[in-house]
């Protein structure tokens, strides 16, 4: 994605020495925009941060056309001052890409102009001035979704509006969270190095449980008393079978319950138990084998229930064990998201140089123009 300012007035280029005036160095023109997208071809997502006093209304129509029809995915972002002409450049961007910082502030009020002379003069220059503005109207009722006559009595009342009014309305779709300088509430507690080992095991062994229940495969992650990954098996749970498990890396490694297990070629040869007293514990044969057939099959049917009772608690447990892991997480666990450095490389519009006149000229064509013919601003 490419970041934009867009912090200079809309303007036409050839109109950017009335601007530096006002102490801009350059303007946001539709000369600029297709620019940019002619230096970046491959580049599909652009974002706009806004932060403008507005301008003329024809280069922002164009402009906004521009947007429109360039096959770019368009995110518009107010950082400060969205203001005017600035408002109709956010709407160019699909509702979900709209977004607004906190205390932004937006100025939306009618066209505004500069006429003179005779009664048809102005007049005309009334007619043109609505024209425009009905574009503009338009264009809010149509990226809003807001009846046109309760964004026209908007349009009168000619005042700044705040992010929480411009997220009613639909002009955004979210307003920016802060993300630095966060503080704990009293119930909130921050996990310890030791926690987080404990909680990532534990989820792990969970993830694996839950996944041999429903006969999918994982590998099963042994750790040391710290919660450092020592080897890893496959299987799904943490059996041990020497000659048969498949492990790796090859190695002596002693697990966090205390066993001692030694790999090599890769399968499990040898596995001793912390008290160093193995234990048999196998207890007998396991009772008659069942010399006749008489009741087999009431036997059988019998073992099937035995097994899907014991199936079911196990899953009963599993869903237990899952909702108290997710608590937990919930209650530690804390979003470390970053916000991506800025990606800023455009130039921007260098002011216009004019050598060839004095401070006292510039002033001069600054006020006729501005009297006569200067550009009807938004």
């Amino acid at each position: 994605m490419i970041e934009i300012k867009l912090h200079n007035p809309v303007a036409n280029e050839a109109n950017a020495w009335l601007y530096w005036w006002d102490g801009y160095e350059g303007v946001f023109s539709l000369e600029f925009v297709q620019k940019l997208f002619d230096e970046h071809p491959d580049e599909k997502d652009f974002k706009f941060n806004i932060h403008c006093p507005g301008g003329e209304v024809e280069e922002g129509l164009a402009i906004y056309d521009c947007l429109r029809t360039s096959g770019r995915n368009i995110y518009m972002n107010i950082e400060g001052g969205c203001h005017s002409m600035a408002v109709t450049l956010l709407l160019a961007a699909p509702k979900e890409n709209r977004t607004a910082n906190p205390n932004c502030l937006a100025l939306i009020h009618q066209v505004q102009g500069y006429a003179g002379g005779s009664a048809d003069e102005l007049e005309k220059a009334a007619e043109e001035a609505r024209m425009l503005q009905n574009k503009i109207l338009d264009i809010y009722a149509d990226r809003t979704g807001m009846d046109r006559a309760e964004l026209e009595t908007i349009m009168n009342e000619q005042k700044e509006r705040t992010a929480e009014e411009l997220l009613a309305w639909g002009f955004i779709s979210r307003i920016n969270a802060y993300n630095t300088n966060l503080k704990p509430s009293k119930n909130q507690r921050f996990m310890s190095k030791e926690t987080k080992k404990n909680l990532k095991q534990r989820a792990s062994e969970f993830l694996n449980s839950l996944l041999g229940a429903v006969g999918v495969v994982t590998n099963y992650e042994f750790t040391d008393p710290e919660g450092n990954v020592l080897f890893e098996t496959e299987e799904e749970s943490d059996a041990l079978v020497e000659g048969e498990t498949k492990a790796s890396p090859d190695g002596v490694f002693t697990i966090a319950d205390g066993r001692t297990v030694t790999i090599e070629g890769g399968v499990v040869t040898k596995v001793e138990e912390a008290s160093g007293d193995g234990g048999e514990g196998d207890g007998g044969e396991g009772g008659e084998e069942g010399n006749t057939k008489t009741g087999e099959g009431e036997t059988n049917l019998e073992e099937q229930v035995t097994n899907l009772k014991a199936e079911n608690a196990s899953l009963k447990q599993q869903l237990s064990d899952a909702a108290e892991l997710i608590k937990e997480l919930r209650a530690n666990i804390k979003s470390n998201y970053q916000v991506p450095a800025r990606q800023n490389g455009q130039k921007r519009n260098t002011r216009v140089q004019t050598t060839a006149k004095t401070s006292s000229d510039i002033k001069e064509e600054i006020r006729n123009n501005r009297k006569k013919n200067g550009p009807k601003a938004e």
